[in-house]
């Protein structure tokens, strides 16, 4: 059970990159850029759950392993998910009961986290893109479709972090 955690994210990380790129409608000739956030989810739900400095551990460990594999520039990654995990995950008894509050975090972050890449990526003169197109063909999206990805985890990440530490999960 110890290194379940780690290995589920390893396996969402190598789901983002290859099996989910296969299905993606941006490569059927659709304008509308559907990314993949799941690990940032799960780091995300890690802090919320069992604490910031779990959460952060993870932060560091997979955004390097995401800086290394998928962006020109290191650290932007790294970065980037250790600050929003750092600033949300606030791991209130108040917020870990209702669900509700958790996915309202999760969603903001992923926004957060889009528009992070988006303006270092900018700042970098990586992107020349238009906010407009960035908005339309990329966060929307993205936000959807991590949204109700966030909304499925939510409750069975919640119960498997009660279970693993001996919690009730009401």
């Amino acid at each position: 059970m110890r290194f379940a955690l780690p290995a589920v994210m390893f396996l969402l990380f190598i789901l983002e990159g290859t099996a989910f790129q296969i299905f993606a409608p941006d490569y059927r000739g659709s304008e509308l850029q559907f990314i993949p956030r799941f690990m940032f989810l799960l780091i995300l739900m890690t802090g919320i759950f069992r604490g910031r400095s779990h959460g952060l551990f993870y932060a560091v460990i997979f955004g390097i392993l995401y800086d290394i594999v998928y962006s020109p520039v290191l650290g932007v990654y790294t970065f980037g998910i250790g600050l929003l995990t750092y600033l949300f995950s606030m791991s209130t008894s108040y917020i870990k009961r209702r669900l509700g509050l958790v996915l309202l975090l999760v969603l903001m972050a992923v926004i957060g986290f889009e528009y992070y890449v988006y303006g270092m990526m900018s700042l970098l003169g990586i992107t020349s893109l238009a906010h407009e197109a960035i908005f339309t063909t990329r966060l929307l999206p993205s936000f959807i479709m991590n949204g109700l990805v966030a909304a499925l985890m939510v409750y069975p990440v919640r119960s498997w972090f009660y279970s693993v530490d001996g919690l009730d999960d009401r």
